[in-house]
């Protein structure tokens, strides 16, 4: 299983949204058993990224 398209771009917006407010990238994972990107920023920031696009943050 690969990224999708619209993971692909949603994930260079949001790389780009957090380096811009000085928020380093700690962490970039795609699980292949379920298609999902997962991002960790800076101490605190966690984001998944669904194979639509559509993003949400992690509590």
């Amino acid at each position: 299983m690969f990224p999708t398209a619209e993971q692909g771009l949603a994930c260079i917006i949001l790389c780009q949204y957090l380096t811009n407010f000085y928020h380093s990238i700690e962490l970039l994972r795609f699980d292949e058993r379920d298609g999902i990107i997962y991002i960790f920023a800076g101490e605190e920031l966690q984001i998944k990224l669904e194979p639509n696009g559509i993003w949400d943050f992690l509590l």
